[in-house]
């Protein structure tokens, strides 16, 4: 790797780099992009950018690379830059125009709110940046692989933003197989950039963004960490399941006279919370300043949200789900508050990091609601405060953030591949699909019999046929299916109906509502006029009548084995913690104190008035689960704990510790198996086509990719050996 000074770094890239850098009163340049010059422009390696965020990544690693397709242009499209959100793509691409204007380089967004008229005129004269998402670069490789040769023959730099994003998911998988994909077509090996500020492990960060790469890669960090957080911790009491305006008023009190994001965990909070805190505004005479942003918001009101966090003088507050979490422009703020619990320490962390970026001073207030157990039943507790601060605790003392799982067995993403490849390239012989698919990187665990199941269940299901000279091709039930726009998403699509007032889009909603029903969106209530299920339209006036949103999933409350560790450890100690008000600190001592009595921290307890045993053994929630089939498999009745949804041990029904010790060696004995038609009656893997899979296939995906066969085989291990497992 070349290795330069500051002074040097900088001569080194382009004269209007140099202009960028001084025009807005750069005063110097960070380590990462000092050492990122020379990496980037040696073209070895692909390099893994990891900072906190407003840390520079992205002109760490865009800087050189537009620097060396200025010096030595390309003799197409320079460089692809792929994002998660083509709300990050617009905010890129505003920022990247102000940096070429004058230069000759420009920059072209292919998405499908995208111009027409820019992709034909880049068509006709391809070169410097593209921007995309993984859906229109699998779009263009479907229809249009001819499009693909154009656009990227001499394509030098892959940029893939937010990689964190794409990782461990069927969506992040998907990319790696089309960027393989692509390289086969272009016939070279584009230098790969990946971004990002929330990355628990770089092991994982790295082979994930080298499959399918033939370079090493190596990792460029920022650890020049200068930013302070200023955390608070509130805590409301609620009695049942309404939102009380006692935390409508916090929040209101909260964001008062700043600039404020309010984060939520799904759309339906952040709708009913919004709704709520501009009531009680409304009320108090205060200015409407309320905005919504999120997946079901329509593109013209979420850019309207944005634009006024970014100009609006005084006093303003979005809610918003993840979709402001990632790195789009949205000015500086003042404070970030988090309805109820983080999902993910990852994605508190990026959450955090939107507020205080010029004065590198980050405020997050986290608002919990706190529902109080009735009748002392264990179900009913609440940890939500307790999973909080064990999770702000591991972050801002350690640093520490989630590690990700690539999965090994996607068999979802093998079907969906199998349709992308038949419609790119027409009918081929089985061998020829076979090395098509099994070469990828990511299928690089299934073997050809499995392939051929799969492909036996796509011809059963309609999707592919066999010709008469033994090719495979799309039926024609398969080519409308990949004709259909929805196709080249990966993950399962909502039905969705468009909601209307005054013929302008206000967004979606995935359930037909009858006249004279009301339900809030962005961040108001709407009363329905009519209903169009032919065009799936919804037609709404503005009212004022009680109402209620709900749109289809939820979070997942996933949590690993060193958060639980941590929660167990924040119930045992007596220690105090200064963000906490004083009412979330004493809900915090009623918590502990009704964990020793429930046995919380006891590794196995007899569950009180029951003959049933609890087992509490601080593992992550995939070890549970494991342990929940293991058990059942071997014929012990037991039940998962979930304590407002967080997984948190197992009760183990009308046995006795003997017997139950009895029953756990011979399931060691017996290799710890599960019972695969009870785990499918119970689990799916995500994507469209887990359905059609055969039953094996299944169920390998599952034990393979969702749970933890050797955590828990581990642990019944030191359970029978009657040691203290060792957390």
């Amino acid at each position: 790797m070349i290795r330069m000074n500051e002074q040097e770094a900088y001569e080194r890239l382009a004269d209007f780099i140099q202009d960028y850098i001084y025009d807005n009163g750069w005063e110097h340049l960070s380590s990462m992009q000092i050492r990122a010059v020379g990496a980037v422009l040696e073209k070895k390696h692909n390099l893994l950018f990891t900072a906190g965020t407003a840390m520079g990544k992205t002109e760490a690693a865009l800087m050189p690379a537009l620097t060396d397709i200025y010096e030595h242009p390309a003799d197409s499209v320079g460089i692809l830059y792929i994002s998660p959100l083509k709300a990050l793509i617009n905010d890129q691409f505003c920022r990247m125009e102000e940096m070429l204007a004058g230069t000759g380089l420009f920059i072209t967004k292919w998405h499908g709110d995208a111009a027409v008229s820019r992709k034909e005129k880049l068509l006709c004269a391809p070169g410097g940046i593209l921007q995309t998402t993984p859906e229109s670069l699998e779009a263009m490789l479907c229809r249009h692989p001819e499009n693909v040769r154009i656009l990227f023959s001499d394509l030098q730099y892959i940029v893939i933003d937010e990689i964190h994003y794409f990782m461990g998911n069927q969506r992040g998988l998907q990319l790696l197989a089309l960027l393989e994909r692509m390289q086969r077509i272009i016939g070279r090996e584009p230098v790969r950039l990946g971004l990002s500020a929330t990355i628990g492990d770089s092991r994982q960060a790295l082979a994930y963004l080298n499959a399918g790469s033939t370079r090493k890669a190596k990792v460029i960090d920022y650890k020049e960490e200068r930013r302070q957080y200023l955390i608070s911790v509130t805590s409301t009491r609620i009695g049942g399941t309404d939102y009380p305006v006692a935390y409508g008023k916090k929040i209101l009190e909260q964001s008062m006279g700043k600039r404020t994001l309010l984060f939520t965990n799904s759309r339906r909070e952040c709708e009913i919370l919004v709704a709520q805190v501009r009531r009680l505004a409304l009320r108090a005479g205060l200015p409407d300043c309320y905005y919504i942003h999120h997946g079901s918001i329509s593109r013209e009101l979420r850019e309207e949200a944005e634009l006024q966090m970014k100009q609006r003088e005084g006093p303003v507050l979005t809610g918003t789900t993840l979709t402001l979490e990632l790195g789009i422009d949205i000015g500086d703020l003042d404070e970030v508050i988090q309805a109820s619990q983080p999902l993910r320490i990852s994605s508190m962390v990026q959450r955090v990091g939107r507020s205080g970026r010029k004065t590198m001073q980050s405020r997050i207030a986290f608002h919990l609601r706190y529902f109080e157990a009735e009748g002392g039943v264990l179900e009913n507790l609440d940890l939500s405060l307790v999973r909080t601060i064990a999770m702000i605790e591991l972050y801002f003392r350690e640093k520490y953030l989630e590690s990700v799982r690539l999965p090994r067995f996607p068999m979802n993403l093998l079907v969906h591949e199998t349709l992308s490849i038949l419609s790119q390239k027409g009918c081929l012989y089985p061998h020829r699909l076979a090395e098509e698919l099994l070469e990828l990187a990511i299928f690089r665990h299934i073997s050809q019999d499995e392939l051929k199941q799969v492909l036996r269940a796509m011809m059963e299901k309609d999707y592919i046929r066999l010709y008469e000279d033994g090719a495979v091709g799309l039926s024609d039930a398969g080519e409308r299916l990949c004709d259909h726009l929805e196709f080249y998403a990966v993950f399962e699509s909502e039905e969705t109906f468009s909601v209307r007032w005054n013929e302008q889009e206000i967004g979606t909603v995935d359930r037909a509502y009858k006249a004279g029903d009301s339900f809030f969106l962005a961040g108001r209530t709407w009363e329905v006029q009519g209903c169009d299920m032919k065009h799936k339209r919804i037609d709404v006036e503005q009212g004022t009548a009680k109402a209620d949103i709900r749109f289809g999933g939820k979070g997942a409350l996933h949590t690993d084995r060193r958060t639980m560790e941590q929660i167990h450890q924040v119930l045992a100690s007596e220690e105090t913690y200064s963000y906490l008000d004083e009412e979330a600190a004493g809900i915090l001592a009623e918590l502990r104190a009704e964990a020793k009595r429930l046995g919380l921290l006891t590794l196995l307890s007899r569950e009180p008035g029951t003959d049933n045993l609890l087992v509490f053994p601080a593992l992550g929630t995939d070890t549970i689960r494991t342990l929940y089939y293991i058990w059942n498999s071997g014929g012990v009745t037991c039940e998962r704990v979930m304590l407002r949804g967080l997984l948190y041990g197992i009760r183990i029904c009308s046995m006795t510790e003997q017997a139950f010790h009895i029953y756990n060696a011979r399931i060691l004995e017996k290799g710890c198996r599960i019972n695969q038609a009870y785990l499918l009656k119970k689990e799916r893997m995500e994507g469209k086509y887990f359905d059609i899979l055969p039953e094996k296939l299944k169920f390998k995906e599952l034990t393979e990719d969702a749970l933890d066969r050797q955590g828990a085989a581990e642990f019944l291990k030191a359970l029978a050996q009657g040691e203290e497992y060792r957390r």
